[in-house]
């Protein structure tokens, strides 16, 4: 009778184990450019998320390779509802000052150097007033808890970084990744042998920038360089306790899956990342070591006509980019790419700010970046 019984339990509990478990989310976060101080501007900035989203969505669930190798065979799913992440009211005291300033100079400047005067300013002011650390790190650590959430939530991310929203997307991956051994790292450093030793006798995982600096192993100096910030004693208590704040401030494998930057000047502003010369190019490598062994993305796409989008560096294979770096790197799908050669049909002046009213196009553009880049990379056996 017992058997019977067995036997009948076991067949009602088999409908429940024969469903498969629903697909992990992909969230789509659109973060906000430069010029987005007053409503105007921030309700532009929604609205477009608004617009640009259902075609990405649809592009991206309508591209057979798409399916394939992001997707992969159905295991994930994009989230059809968008999110955004706005900083672009952080400034607005400074935003005050300089139409102050500029009120000035209207009672002795001509109209027409005063209009421009007025564009130039109102759209390069954020992008300068994000791209200093004072100012950028409140905005990575709120990004970071709402990417967090989601991930808590059992989504993992996508970042689409417009025009200025593209440092942040740098950013956010640059100080929060966990790509740094530690004991690698403090073996480039001057600290003692004995601390070195101590170092290898208590692996630690890998963690990130922040963490590092969270933690108190490590301070920027002023010449940009992370060197170690501590005496013996406190080095061995922080060291112990590193794992929590990698915890805490890094980005959890598998949370970030990739980020697209668009209309991007990322590299007017951070010339450090093709400068062999800057002293963190080493966390550079790293960053791009890591997105290549973690099956991440980096794309950055921009209308051929936009004056302000400019391609991260020139597509490199796998081999080149392994050279470039002079790091082992071990191949895991993941690729950066840039492409810029689908033209808007704007004028160079409105062509910056079309990406929202031509999505379709644009997203068709992302998604083929993605194909173009993931075979550049990796052997593609469709």
């Amino acid at each position: 009778m017992k058997k019977i019984i067995v036997l009948i339990a076991l067949f009602l509990l088999v409908p429940t184990f024969s469903y498969c478990q629903e697909a992990t989310e992909i969230q789509f976060i659109y973060i906000n450019g430069s010029n987005n101080n007053d409503k105007k501007m921030t309700d532009w900035f929604f609205e477009g998320v608004q617009k640009m989203h259902p075609y990405m969505y649809s592009t991206f669930n309508n591209s057979e390779f798409i399916n394939q190798k992001f997707l992969d065979n159905g295991k994930y799913k994009i989230t059809q509802t968008p999110q955004a992440f706005f900083w672009g009211d952080r400034s607005n005291q400074e935003i005050k000052t300089l139409n102050s300033d500029l009120k000035l100079t209207k009672m002795f400047s001509p109209k027409l150097a005063q209009t421009v005067r007025s564009l130039l300013a109102h759209y390069l002011h954020d992008a300068i007033w994000v791209s200093h650390y004072r100012n950028m790190h409140p905005v990575i650590e709120d990004l970071h808890k709402q990417v967090m959430l989601n991930y808590k939530n059992n989504k993992s991310v996508v970042l689409f970084g417009y025009s200025a929203g593209a440092f942040v997307t740098y950013e956010y991956m640059f100080n929060k990744l966990p790509d740094i051994d530690i004991a690698q790292f403090i073996e480039k450093t001057k600290l003692s042998a004995e601390f070195k030793t101590f170092v290898k006798e208590n692996k630690k995982q890998d963690t990130c920038i922040d963490a590092l600096v969270e933690s108190g192993l490590a301070v920027y100096s002023a010449d940009g360089k992370l060197v170690p910030n501590m005496s013996l004693e406190n080095a061995k208590n922080n060291y112990l306790n590193i794992d929590k704040y990698t915890c805490e401030y890094c980005i959890p494998d598998g949370a970030l899956k990739g980020i697209v930057n668009f209309a991007s000047p990322l590299v007017l502003f951070y010339s450090d990342i093709s400068n062999p010369e800057y002293p963190l190019t080493y966390f550079n490598k790293l960053l791009y070591k890591y997105i290549l062994e973690n099956d991440m993305f980096w794309l950055t796409v921009n209308y051929a006509d936009d004056p302000l989008g400019y391609p991260t560096t020139r597509n490199l294979s796998y081999k080149d980019l392994k050279d470039k770096v002079d790091m082992e790197i071990l191949p895991n799908e993941g690729f950066l790419f840039s492409k810029s050669n689908v033209k808007s049909r704007r004028t160079f002046i409105g062509a910056h700010t079309s990406y929202w009213d031509t999505a379709k196009k644009f997203s068709k553009a992302v998604v083929d970046a993605y194909q173009e880049g993931y075979n550049l990379y990796n052997d593609n056996d469709l």
